[in-house]
């Protein structure tokens, strides 16, 4: 009797030509894991830490459940250790020559290719990603980050002359993410010399790993510590004395309520938030290539998050039947299987995609499955989801993994408003083959990264990162570097929780404020109005609030602005912008002269101002001078805006922009009450923003004197300036969803309250904390602080070939 044959036969293979399995063994990983008796700890200061009467989590593989290894929840103490760790090695690892940190990651990249295999092995075993990505993609980036930022810190005495590292690095990792998503940051902070405390998900062997051999270099074990516990333990890291900042990466309402909960506690907080992707394919577009590039963009295992695809109405049925066909053919199992286009991402990733689906079908979209894959499978089909209604819940959501949500539209303008009417804005591509076309959609696209005719290309030189929604920190490139440092000479950034400040009654009151004193000597009358739409005009509660001089006497009333005041100047602001951005760099540089010329014309009243507030003579002249070159100053930078062309290897250039943040909230200190007005005012200007801005409380007069020139200088309601109360007017603008950034120079409390408030929409903000700005020296009246502030990084690719 003849043996059952158990394959097919080679005639029937060429036939078909279908993929065979192609198992890796995982023998490298289960071997690791026994060397830590299958139970992981902590890897603190070049040690295995695993203290007693801790909780642990299975690690398990995704596909069979099997137990692979248990892992030890952190407490509060195991999170001090950590950073009291990278806290004694920053000094060594700060201290060094740039060029001996590069000769450091140089040896820890040639680690990782050494342990290559263990690496992409372990990675797709645990987060049961298809290997061949982990394995050609990932892994190699890894190596690229690390010479990369070698080369950087080598020459970093030079090109970053000026900033210096900020301190202790936290970064905690979200449930869901990769190896190579934290090398991002990993990398650019340790070639500034920063230390870093990482916060990893439990059952998440590979961070561990990685310290692993980071620890085994040598003299400086604690500058990588990797702890293993839930991102509730977020606030204990940023509570540790010395951590100067704290990147999250995860979901856009774990990044909120992170937000809120570290407000006034000291760290900066970098925020990369969501994953989702948008792709726009214009009835120019060569469809079979850009069916690949949504295959890549969400059907693969290279990318965390879902889709959300914009299809011109004249190639929608074809669009639609081209990408129903591809999905057949996509080849879905075991991660460890190299002949697999797309594994498992375990329970949770399988269950948020699944309520995504059902939501979706409850509000009338139809869903498109591909292949029939039982309902107890830790695999999840592709999926494609169509005829979702406008207005439902899900289109506003974000789309999950493996799910793309597409969305026909019939013209580019109704393209951009689809696409920018989202609250995220991570990475998009246009596919189009009119290469105008499609610049044009990319340019104006609102995203930090833009490809054209492909998805998802990555280069350690080249910056990434997002805006809105999906966060304002950045990955790759110099801006990677910024992240993580300030200027030289910045006071280490401690804690300014003030535990009485009532979130819910700050600002909310106008104090009343009556006149102590008798007016004296020449004083606005009627008083000043607030300057909104180009004009002055009377606020709408109707009332003044006295100014006093410097010896208590009245020196003249102003408008008492409020809410209805603010969103007034946020619409005039608004209703700005178009025209503000499409003004050339020329433009703006001649208009921010114009008005340095009407500050010269204006000196002696604006000094006569400034006198009567108790500046000296000198010192005011000086104040005035130096507000006007200040103005030339920034319009000549104007000229130049930052753009750079880059080159991504052999995949083309890649276009650097830098673009206006778009409607920006300045609150300026008490202060220089002239020449702080123009420091804040005119970068914003000269990179694209419109403003509404609050200018000093104690002599609001030197820029109301201002608005009278910018009334017929500059365009209607680019610049808006509204007096009152500071801390109204602060909450006010803090709680508006249309203000897109917000710079406070106050109050403790106050700053406290902007960065609890930010969290409505996540907008950008940049406080002081309490500390005064010394406004005349030009680090800090002029800096490059101020210009990184001022715009935000946009990277356009545009690959070359086939």
């Amino acid at each position: 009797m003849a043996a059952t044959r158990a394959g097919p036969r080679a005639r029937e293979i060429f036939t078909s030509l279908e993929y065979g399995p192609a198992p890796e063994s995982h023998a490298c990983a289960l071997a690791w894991l026994d060397t830590q008796d299958r139970c992981l700890g902590h890897y603190v200061n070049g040690k295995w830490l695993k203290p007693e009467h801790r909780n642990s989590v299975p690690c398990q593989d995704p596909i069979t459940g099997e137990n692979l290894a248990s892992c030890l929840q952190a407490q509060a103490e195991d999170v001090a250790a950590a950073a009291e760790a990278s806290r004694t090695a920053l000094e060594s690892w700060s201290g060094l020559p740039g060029a001996s940190r590069a000769q450091h990651l140089t040896r820890l990249a040639k680690m990782i290719q050494k342990h290559q295999r263990l690496l992409w092995t372990l990675e797709s075993l645990v987060t049961g990603r298809a290997i061949r990505e982990v394995r050609d993609r990932d892994i190699p980036l890894a190596q690229q980050l690390l010479q990369y930022y070698a080369v950087q810190a080598h020459t970093q005495e030079e090109a970053l002359a000026g900033w210096e590292p900020m301190g202790v690095i936290g970064l905690i990792l979200p449930p869901m993410f990769s190896f190579l998503e934290m090398m991002w940051s990993i990398c650019p902070a340790l070639a500034v010399g920063c230390t870093v405390v990482v916060l990893v998900p439990l059952a998440s062997p590979t961070p561990l790993l990685l310290a692993q051999l980071a620890g085994e270099l040598g003299p400086f074990p604690g500058i990588l510590n990797m702890i293993s516990g839930p991102a509730s333990l977020g606030p204990v890291l940023a509570s540790q004395p010395g951590v100067q900042k704290v990147v999250f990466c995860g979901a856009v309402e774990e990044g909120r309520a992170l937000r809120r909960t570290l407000a006034g506690m000291g760290p900066e907080l970098g925020l990369v938030l969501g994953a989702e992707s948008l792709l726009l394919l214009t009835e120019m577009a060569d469809v079979d290539s850009a069916v690949e590039g949504v295959v890549d963009a969400a059907w693969s295992d290279r990318s965390p998050g879902g889709l959300r695809l914009l299809i011109q109405e004249s190639v929608w049925d074809e669009m639609m039947r081209r990408l129903q066909a591809r999905m057949g053919r996509l080849r879905g199992g075991r991660g460890l299987d190299g002949a697999v286009d797309m594994g498992a991402r375990g329970a949770a990733a399988h269950a948020l995609a699944q309520r995504y689906v059902c939501e979706a079908q409850s509000q009338g979209a139809q869903v498109f499955q591909a292949g029939d894959v039982p309902s107890n499978s830790p695999f999840f089909p592709p999926t494609l989801v169509s005829d979702l209604p406008p207005a439902s819940p899900c289109t506003q959501a974000e789309v999950p993994w493996p799910l793309v949500v597409a969305s026909p539209f019939r013209t580019a303008k109704e393209a951009l408003a689809m696409a920018n009417g989202t609250p995220r804005g991570g990475s998009a591509s246009v596919w189009s083959e009119r290469l105008g076309q499609a610049l044009d959609l990319g340019y104006r696209l609102q995203m930090g990264t833009v490809w054209i005719n492909s998805h998802g290309l990555r280069d350690p030189a080249v910056p990434t990162g997002g805006c809105k929604e999906s966060g304002s920190s950045w990955h790759g490139g110099l801006d990677g570097l910024y992240e993580y440092l300030r200027p030289s000479g910045t006071p280490a950034g401690l804690p300014y929780l003030s535990e009485n400040l009532n979130y819910d009654t700050f600002g909310l009151v106008v104090p009343s404020t009556l006149p102590a004193g008798s007016e004296t000597g020449p004083g606005p009358a009627p008083p000043y109005g607030l300057f909104v739409g180009g004009r002055f005009q009377a606020p709408g509660a109707r009332s003044s609030r006295p100014v006093q001089d410097s010896h208590g006497n009245l020196h003249g009333y102003v408008a008492e602005g409020g809410a209805k005041d603010i969103r007034g100047a946020v619409e005039a602001a608004h209703q700005a912008v178009p025209g503000w951005v499409g003004q050339s760099p020329g433009t703006r540089a001649a208009l921010l002269w114009a008005l340095a010329a009407a500050l010269e014309r204006r000196e002696s009243t604006l000094v006569s101002r400034l006198e009567r507030q108790g500046v000296e003579l000198k010192a005011a002249k000086a104040e005035v001078e130096q507000s006007v070159r200040r103005l030339r100053a920034w319009g000549a930078r104007s000229q130049t805006q930052g753009h750079s062309l880059q080159v991504a290897e052999l995949r083309g250039p890649v276009l650097r922009l830098r673009e206006p943040l778009g409607v920006l909230a300045i609150v300026c200190p008490d202060e220089w009450p002239l020449l702080a007005f123009v420091s804040l005012l005119a970068p914003a200007l000269a990179y694209g923003n419109t403003v509404v801005l609050v200018p000093s409380g104690t002599c609001p007069f030197p820029a109301l004197d201002v608005c009278q020139d910018m009334a017929t200088l500059l365009p209607v309601g680019l610049v808006n300036v509204v007096t009152g109360d500071r801390d109204h007017l602060t909450r006010c603008l803090a709680l508006h969803q249309d203000v897109q950034a917000l710079w406070y120079f106050g109050s403790s409390q106050g700053s406290q309250f902007v960065e609890w408030a930010s969290a409505g929409n996540l907008k950008p903000v940049w406080v002081n904390r309490g500390y005064p700005r010394v406004w005349d020296q030009e680090a800090e009246g002029a800096g490059p602080e101020l210009e990184l502030r001022a715009a935000r990084t946009k990277s356009l690719w545009l690959p070359m070939g086939d």
